[in-house]
């Protein structure tokens, strides 16, 4: 038979390991497919185990070890199609691609690399759940994808070491007199790859010196001075003078202008030229000059002539500047009112502040302003100041109780929620109230329903929030149980005070044994009735008969026996014997008393169960009863014995006809108002400390009460007795009303204040507090309106406007008329420009608004240039023209040269002096796209407004299923910059469809039945299970704790009747005599009986059963052996019970039995003893009982409830000394203190969280990342066997995108001046506004809104340059051979290390050859080299040496075969065996063990090859 086994060859040597037994190996087939009814892990899978022989062959299952076989089936986990979207594969990252020698053994291999060397990497793969990452089963991934691979091929480059270049020549000496540097470079011609060697120095480094410095060179430096403070210069008032005069005059000839049109222009230009000169009130902005010395230095700290620092570029030593004015406020105005206007110490104070006017803004370096405005605490002031308004928690009235919120999601019970029970829910809302407006007052006062607390924002209330819902009771129903039915009673009437008439009727009576809820009404009926003849309310019972008296004092012979009577009523209570009067006496019973040669009979046995409970014409009731013979006659004289006939009479029972009548009731209708009734049922609102529910009235119920015949259906009432007839009415309690009770309105809520915030609507609310019940006024269907904000006519908000910049205004040419290259009418100038506040809509306001309310201020200063002669002047840039077409058309704008900047040449070159300039049309074609990461999934609100009035508990609100995940859309323009969504008709996302997976709970089977009680006498326990049929997932409810099958069990104490099944014993038979005398018909005989179990009831044993039922130590015995007596002997009756042994049980101790006398003997003969006595003995006729109370069971509830308040019950049992369960008769009474225990089952509560709050602002105001954010809290945590909170308690979505702007810097510039002792210099740097996503440039105007333009310059300190000082060298080390050519080096160390420019450090380390003289001996002449290792290869001769050594095993076999010695013989198979085994003889592998070499060289330093020695 083929076969393989799939496995490594570790799985293979552990079952031969675990499964050998001789030569024999279990092998194990594949898993085969999991099956089962449900999905999840309660599948099973099986495999074929089959035995094999080592050379492949199978054998029976019972050569092998059965103890170490494999399993051939186990639990599995049976995967369903929609598990596809709860598992997936995980995988993880390729690892480092490992040589394929590398995994060869676990050793690495040298190898020579010739273009790469193979290698494999390898990454983990594993099948995972979803929701949590946590690992599952392969098998279960497998079933949907196949696993993906766990290696690959990869590819190890060789390591490719750094090659640079030749060094280049040194350079020249950086200096020309004195010590300087020179360098030389290198460079890579291929860099380092794959882990080579990495590149070397490319530059060195190498002092120099040409001789000491005689000429000026570094003897001078330019120090440059801080600048001056900013002056004006001392003639500008006349020269303002002058200017303004001039103009004045100009006005005046103006003035005689009259054309009206003229004149308008003139007055407009005046304006526009007032408000460009921003003379304002609140600055005044003056240009003037300031100076700085520039110095020519000697090197020893001299100031000499600026001409021997040239022909250096000097720097400037005069510049246009802002006069510097201080800020000036005005006093601080009066404090305002306090922001707390009324009085409660237990609250924050409040706040009041005071403002101060701008009279001067700073300007230049001026001063800044101080604080315009401050604030400090304050408390209202003056008489008559109202309380604060204090805030407080307010609930609604609870809800009912309700069960149905802690079902599980498997319980059927959710279908029909008629009739549950046990442990509920209930909920409530939590609202704020003002708490001085008292609920209370308009609860008792209707009329003022204005005055009820309104709900204000949640956010007023400060405190614990009450709780939303809290666990409650509802309780289960008792259903009623009665005992079985009593026996018929006599014929009585049905009122023994009025006897008229002869109707009478027979009763039968069971009783209540388990109250129910709501009183005994709800039990069936308790009494039945017949009707029977001839009734009597008291009757003769017979209590015993006397011994039986002869006749007229014989001593033998017929005579009568008196009956012991007392009186009893028709319920067979005892009553005096007077009332018994007219009932005929019992008459004495006849009997005989058998002479010596008379038969001897028994007593009569008692009349057995009657047969029938009533009579028919086809149905009689019968009652039998026997007795036997004891003795037979003597021959002659004596009397005979009757046949056998006459040992049993038969008699009629229950004649009565099978017609029974009861009385059958309805339920109790509803509480009705009785009329007769003071008091009235008066609607109530109260809501106080109670629940609403006392009595108001006094109320009527009412039922049907009707005459049943039984399997026939109602008849008459006048079948039915009237003495057991039920009620028809009785009083009750009258619940009072209960109105509706609702909170007024709650304010609207606020409207934005926002002009674009579209049409949007405010919402108010209000709240039922108490619902209606017992008939009370409705509440009213609308609980909230809403109505559409009003859009604000005048959007509040301002801004800064900028007005056109002045003229560039230079520094005096008088006070720069001497620096070099400078030009009267053009230079370096200063320019300023007005600044205003405007609102939104672009009136005039206050330019206090824009201080606190706009961005920051912008700058009203810039530095220009006027060009010069030599300088390329142009005209402005006209404007672009018209557009042809949009997107696609271009327009254009130009400019001219002005002057002689048309005749020079560098002003001709267009590409540094542009004349026109071609941009595309304005394009508004947008493209949208997506960016960024999806949103978490989130729900939709389903139209549910979020409020902050009232909070209600976790109800209804869906936490899954469908919803929908965002993604933010970004907008492009044509040249692919982003601007505002809105450009693309987009609302900022685009949403698709999602799935929040719903929680599964814990799927349990429904309760197996109770098996039967352990026990069939006394207290055992019964069992019921369920098992697990789907785990929970997605965050549903755990499981109960389950045992290693996954069942759930529920034992419980139960008790079985001891009397339940008896022994029912016939009468003896006659006696067979063994040893016949014919003439005497006495002597050793045998008797025999029938013996049966029967079921007991109430009325006595009634059927049989099967006899395992009884307890077979208490069967009677079937037969008898005894002595027939013969005539003339004594004869004495059956003995009696014994009596009991008395306690404790010993030997000393015994017990009797009696028996008396029936027939005397005669004359010489005596009868024998009648006393019986036996010693009484531990367990075997005596025994000791004691109680056994079981241990308290699980908590029992109602079939209907879920949880809350159960019952744990235990049993009473009475145990014999031997352990076995007995009677409760034979133990003494002993008091328990209950068999019952209230217990409580915890209710399993899902986790209860709140609503999500309102989404946070967004964590960035532009730019694709931004995220906004809603959290929601825990209510409160899941309690038993609830569904557990779930892990996501925040979401996020995107923001919609808008573009970003910001200032974009250039690196500061290097210090203007280059070369200097220590001086002040400038930095510059260039300044732009950009889009912040890809750079593209904007309008400096967007970011100033946002923030300030940052300075364009700033002072600098340039150090002077510090060259490396080294030491001198040390003396040279000896040489590094003793002979040869070796290396003699000597080193320096830094003094001073290079700073800031100056010249760096020279070789601090000299290397020199040394040769000390030819060697003479073999130091060094020789090394060793050695190779790789060659590929493993077999001896030539090991085929031969394999074969001489098995010829030599088979001789020392065969001279081994001729031990006869068995033991013997049997070690040494067994060693045979095992020395197979251990060559791995096997037909899965053949390993072989070769050998490998290597080549170890000596290598003269020549590079030949010479002995190894």
């Amino acid at each position: 038979m083929d076969f393989c086994f799939k496995g490594t060859r570790e799985s293979i040597v552990s079952y031969v390991s675990h499964c050998n037994l001789g030569l024999f190996i279990c092998f194990p087939g594949p898993w085969g497919r999991c099956m089962g009814s449900d999905c999840g892990p309660g599948g099973s899978q099986s495999r074929a185990v089959w035995c094999a022989h080592v050379d492949g062959w199978t054998t029976l299952h019972t050569n092998c070890d059965q103890g170490q076989r494999p399993l051939n089936q186990r639990n599995c986990f049976r995967v369903c199609d929609w598990h596809k979207d709860l598992y997936d594969w995980k995988l993880g990252a390729w690892n480092e691609c490992v040589p394929v020698s590398a995994r060869t053994f676990g050793a690495l291999r040298p190898f020579t690399c010739s273009g790469g060397e193979e290698g494999i990497q390898t990454r983990e793969v594993g099948c995972i759940l979803k929701s949590d990452g946590s690992p599952a089963e392969d098998a279960i991934c497998e079933y949907f994808e196949p696993k993906p691979r766990l290696e690959q091929a990869c590819l190890i480059p060789c390591p490719q070491d750094c090659v640079v270049s030749e060094y280049s020549p040194w350079t020249s000496c950086s200096k020309t007199c004195g010590t300087g540097l020179k360098n030389r470079v290198r460079s890579v011609l291929v860099p380092p790859l794959f882990g080579g060697a990495i590149c070397a120095n490319l530059t060195e480094f190498q002092s120099c010196k040409l001789g000491p410095c005689t000429g000026p060179e570094g003897m001078y430096s330019l120090r440059v001075g801080p600048w001056n403070p900013c002056t004006l210069p001392q003639t500008r008032t006349e020269r303002q003078a002058k200017r303004r005069k001039g103009k004045g005059q100009g006005l005046r000839d103006r003035a005689g202008v009259k054309d009206p049109e003229t004149r308008e222009l003139i007055q407009k230009k005046r304006t526009r030229n007032r408000l460009n000169r921003q003379e304002s009130p609140f600055w005044d902005i003056q240009v003037g000059y300031q100076t700085r010395d520039v110095t020519c230095i000697h090197r020893n700290g001299s100031a000499v002539g600026r001409l021997l620092c040239a022909p250096r570029d000097l720097p400037l030593t005069v510049q246009s500047c802002v006069m510097p004015k201080d800020c000036q406020v005005t006093d601080w105005a009066e404090w305002g009112p306090c922001s707390k206007t009324c009085v409660d110490p237990e609250t924050s104070r409040g706040n009041r502040s005071r403002i101060r006017q701008v009279l001067q803004f700073p300007v230049g370096e001026g001063a800044e302003c101080p604080p315009l405005e401050e604030s400090e605490s304050c408390e209202p002031a003056g008489e008559g100041v109202p309380p604060c308004a204090t805030y407080t928690w307010r609930t609604t009235e609870w809800s009912d109780c309700r069960v149905d919120p802690l079902l599980s999601q498997q319980d059927r019970r959710r279908s029909n929620l008629t009739g549950l029970c046990g442990g509920g829910l209930q909920t409530r809302e939590v609202y704020c109230v003002q708490a001085n407006a008292e609920l209370l007052k308009y609860l008792n006062d209707l009329r003022e329903k204005d005055k009820a607390s309104r709900p204000v924002e949640n956010k007023l209330c400060v405190g614990p929030i009450p709780n939303r819902s809290q666990l409650c009771q509802i309780p289960c129903p008792i259903d009623c149980e009665v005992s079985p039915w009593g026996a018929w009673g006599p014929c009585t009437f049905e009122n023994c005070d009025d006897q008229a008439g002869k109707k009478g009727f027979k009763l039968r009576r069971r009783r209540i044994t388990n109250e129910p809820t709501g009183g005994p009404g709800n039990c069936p009926h308790l009494v039945e009735a017949v009707p029977c003849d001839e009734p009597s309310c008291y009757n003769w019972q017979l209590v015993s008969l006397d011994e039986c008296v002869p006749d007229d004092g014989k001593p033998c012979g017929p005579g009568t026996r008196l009956a012991q009577v007392q009186c009893v009523n028709s319920n067979g209570e005892e009553v005096d014997r007077n009332l018994c009067s007219s009932a005929p006496a019992l008459e004495p019973v006849p009997c005989e008393v058998p002479c010596s040669r008379d038969c001897v009979l028994s007593d009569w046995t008692s009349w057995s169960t009657c047969s029938q409970t009533c009579s028919s014409k086809t149905i009689e009731g019968k009652q039998m009863r026997t007795r036997s013979i004891l003795a037979y006659n003597a021959g002659e004289g004596g009397t005979l014995c009757p046949n056998s006939s006459s040992l049993q009479e038969v008699r009629n029972c229950n004649e009565h006809a099978c017609t029974v009548y009861h009385w059958q009731t309805g339920p109790w209708g509803p509480c009705t108002e009785d009329p007769s009734a003071s008091s009235i049922n008066t609607s109530i609102s109260v809501r106080g400390g109670g629940d609403g529910q006392g009595p108001c009235s006094l109320g009527m119920q009412t039922r049907k009460v009707i005459c049943v015949r039984v399997n026939v259906g109602q008849v008459p009432p006048k079948k039915c007795p009237d003495g057991p007839r039920p009620n028809t009415m009785r009083p009750c309690q009258l619940p009072c009303k209960k109105d509706c009770i609702m909170t007024p309105f709650s304010d609207w809520t606020p409207c934005p204040v926002t002009c674009d915030a579209g049409t949007t609507k405010q919402s108010r609310k209000r709240l039922i507090i108490q619902l209606p019940s017992n008939g009370g006024q409705d509440c009213p269907e609308l609980l909230e309106e809403e109505r559409d904000c009003e859009v604000p006519k005048i959007c509040p908000g301002f801004r800064w406007k900028t007005h056109k910049w002045r003229k560039c205004q230079l520094v005096p040419w008088f006070l720069r008329q001497n620096s070099a290259g400078a030009q009267e009418t053009c230079g370096p100038g200063l320019q300023t420009r007005a600044v205003s506040c405007r609102q939104l809509d672009g009136t005039q306001a206050d330019i206090s608004e824009c201080l606190k309310f706009a961005k920051a201020m912008p700058t009203i200063t810039q530095r220009c240039q006027l060009p010069c002669q030599d300088d390329c002047q142009l005209t402005n840039w006209s404007k672009f023209s018209s557009c042809t077409a949009d997107c696609v058309g271009v327009r254009t704008r130009k400019r001219a040269l002005i002057g002689r900047s048309k005749k020079k040449d560098k002003c001709k070159n267009t590409q540094m002096y542009p004349l026109s300039e071609t941009q595309y049309c304005p394009c508004d074609k947008y493209n949208a796209q997506p960016v960024g990461n999806w949103s978490d999934c989130i729900l939709p609100e389903g139209g549910r407004v979020e409020s902050s009035l009232g909070m209600k508990v976790q109800g209804d609100i869906k936490e899954c299923g469908q919803g929908y995940r965002y993604q933010a859309m970004v907008c492009y323009d044509q040249d692919n910059r982003l601007v505002e969504t809105l450009r693309c008709n987009s609302h900022g996302y685009i949403e698709e469809a999602c799935i929040i997976p719903c929680p599964s709970d814990c799927k349990l089977s429904e309760w197996s039945n109770w098996s039967r009680c352990s026990k069939s006498c006394g207290s055992g326990v019964k069992v019921r299970s369920k098992w697990l049929r789907e785990k929970p997932y997605n965050g549903g409810r755990p499981c109960p704790k389950l045992d290693h099958i996954n069942q759930v069990y529920e034992v419980v104490p139960c008790q079985s009747d001891c009397n339940q099944y008896v022994w029912v014993a016939e009468p003896w038979s006659v006696w067979k005599v063994s040893n016949v005398d014919l003439k005497e018909n006495c002597g050793e005989g045998v008797q025999t009986r029938k013996v049966r179990c029967m079921l007991n009831t109430i009325d006595g044993p009634s059927e049989s059963v099967e006899d395992y039922l009884c307890d077979p130590e208490e069967m009677p015995l079937g037969a008898r052996e005894s002595r027939l007596p013969c005539p003339e002997d004594c004869v004495l009756n059956d003995w009696g019970p014994w009596s009991r042994c008395s306690l404790p049980c010993t030997r000393t101790n015994s017990r009797v039995r009696t028996a008396y006398t029936l027939r005397s003997p005669s004359v010489g003969r005596e009868c024998p003893n009648t006393t019986d006595s036996e010693p009484c003995s531990l367990n075997l006729n005596c025994f000791n009982y004691f109680y056994n109370i079981t241990d308290w069971s699980t908590c029992q509830l109602s079939p209907t409830a879920v949880c809350g308040s159960g019952i744990k019950t235990r049993m009473l049992d009475c145990v014999r000394s031997t352990g076995k369960s007995v009677d409760m008769k034979f133990c003494e009474k002993v008091r328990l203190s209950s068999n019952e225990h209230l217990c409580v089952v915890e209710c399993p509560v899902n986790c209860q969280l709140s609503e999500w709050s309102a989404w946070s602002e967004c964590s960035q105001t532009c730019g694709l990342e931004g995220k906004m954010w809603r959290q929601r809290s825990v209510v409160q945590a899941s309690q038993g066997d609830g569904r557990p909170c779930p892990s996501q308690m925040e979401q996020w979505k995107p923001c919609p995108v808008r573009p970003c702007y910001r200032w974009q810097y250039s690196p500061w510039s290097e210090c203007r001046v280059e070369v200097s002792r220590t001086f002040g210099g400038i930095q510059t740097r260039e300044v732009g506004c950009i889009l912040k996503s890809d750079g593209s440039p904007a309008e400096d105007a967007i970011c100033e809104y946002f923030e300030p333009k940052p300075r364009l310059e700033q002072a600098c300190l340039i150090p002077c340059p510090q060259d490396c000082v080294v030491s001198e060298y040390s003396p040279w080390t000896s040489c590094s051979k003793t002979c040869g050519t070796g290396l003699k080096n000597r080193v320096r160390s830094v003094l001073v290390p290079p700073l800031f420019g100056g010249a760096i450090c020279a070789n601090l380390t000299e290397f020199q050859s040394c040769k000390l003289g030819p060697c003479t001996g073999p130091e060094g002449m020789y090394s060793l080299r050695v190779g790789p290792w060659n590929p493993c290869t077999l001896p030539q001769t090991r085929t031969e040496r394999q074969a001489k050594r098995r010829k030599g095993k088979g001789q020392g076999l065969r001279d081994r075969a001729g031990v006869k010695d068995p033991e013997t013989r049997e070690l040494i198979q067994k060693k045979r065996t095992r020395n197979r085994l251990n060559r791995q003889e096997s037909p899965f592998w053949d390993i072989q063990v070769g050998y490998q070499t290597r080549d170890v060289t000596c290598i003269h330093r020549n590079g030949s090859a010479v002995g190894r020695l």
